[in-house]
């Protein structure tokens, strides 16, 4: 739970004190500071920074305060608030963007958050072909990949060429239409065919991406897929 209370947002520290807190029901900060191995005066500021957010309140007693966490669903305010103002956000720089859409681009992405960006526009890709799916979507975006495949099985026009240590993963157990390349082919980059772009990846230890917008590339890369998903 630490890992997911850190994902929404929250950090290391605070992660701890709230997870701690929810176990104990209620508790002084003398008492979390004990529990967690954290000096006293740490314990206060994030229960302060707690409070501050909503996720935690309390009580006096004795003129001693005795902490307590929120309603769980008060973790989905905060996100609700930044949604809001994400979209906001996302409506005003869309006025300042230049209107005249480019046809030709090369975008290079690194790590986890270009990783989950580019998925976001591969999510929802119409006509979606794959070319050597390793699987590995589900060690690098293990909170979300499964809501990814999910989306693309939705969409039903995806077709996927895999390498053989697919077949050990749990996108082998999806209902993708999938077909395996013999064990000599396998290999890390693979590459996603959609809408005029092409998408190449590899998933190592430091994700890399590269994105290629253009439309003859798109049709060479396309056909290509189309004849070797008929040999296979």
């Amino acid at each position: 739970m630490l890992e997911k209370l850190q994902k929404i947002g929250l950090s290391k520290k605070e992660s701890q004190i709230y997870l701690e807190l929810a176990k104990l029901r209620e508790a002084t900060a003398n008492e979390l500071s004990k529990k967690t191995s954290t000096q006293r005066t740490v314990v206060y500021n994030i229960l302060q920074q707690l409070i501050e957010k909503g996720f935690v309140n309390y009580i006096k007693k004795q003129s001693k305060r005795y902490y307590s966490i929120s309603k769980p669903e008060s973790l989905l305010s905060d996100l609700r608030e930044k949604e809001v103002i994400t979209k906001d956000l996302i409506s005003e720089l869309s006025k300042i963007k230049v209107q005249t859409k480019q046809n030709n681009s090369v975008e290079v992405y690194e790590g986890a958050s270009g990783l989950k960006i580019l998925f976001e526009e591969i999510r929802k890709a119409k006509d979606l072909l794959v070319l050597n799916a390793t699987g590995k979507i589900f060690e690098k975006l293990p909170f979300s990949a499964n809501q990814i495949v999910k989306d693309t099985i939705n969409l039903g026009k995806a077709k996927v060429i895999a390498v053989q240590s697919l077949k050990q993963t749990e996108m082998a157990k999806t209902k993708l239409n999938i077909k395996y390349l013999p064990k000599e082919a396998e290999n890390l980059a693979t590459t996603f065919i959609f809408e005029d772009k092409i998408i190449i990846q590899i998933l190592k230890e430091k994700p890399f991406l590269i994105k290629i917008e253009n439309k003859d590339i798109y049709e060479g890369y396309k056909k290509n897929f189309e004849v070797l998903w008929g040999r296979l």
